[in-house]
């Protein structure tokens, strides 16, 4: 009695070959979704920094700026491997604007294959600077 050739145990391969190549799949879709997050919480802080250098005087202004986004990025769980906030304020024109720009090189723990090079975001927002402010 001869049996007939079938296909038994290719179900069992195919689950070999293709389960990596799901799991890098699904990890690098993890890595997109965190990156996404990742700046738009840069943005949100770069925006509340460029609020707060609004509502001080000129030489306040970096000071402001550095620390409400280091709180805005601790508060909203953004870890970044070191920041850079730049304030410039554009005095040629009325009103006058401050412009703060919010650089992260992310932290990409338990990622770091998806990405090997050091992730830079950076996020710019401008405000007027309040002209009503109380100058104290």
């Amino acid at each position: 009695m001869h049996r007939k050739m079938t296909d038994r145990g290719s179900i069992s391969v195919e689950a070999v070959l293709l389960t990596p190549v799901l799991v890098v799949l699904v990890l690098f879709v993890v890595h997109v979704g965190r990156l996404g997050s990742a700046h738009t919480r840069l943005v949100a802080a770069a925006d509340h920094s460029a609020r707060a250098a609004s509502l001080v005087q000129p030489r306040a202004m970096h000071y402001a700026a550095r620390t409400v986004a280091l709180d805005n990025l601790l508060q909203n769980g953004l870890s970044c491997e070191s920041v850079r906030v730049e304030v410039d304020v554009v005095q040629g024109v009325d009103p006058i604007i401050v412009q703060v720009s919010v650089e992260c090189i992310l932290d990409r723990s338990g990622l770091s294959f998806l990405s090997p090079v050091p992730r830079v975001l950076k996020a710019t927002s401008s405000e007027v600077v309040d002209r009503w402010r109380v100058d104290s």
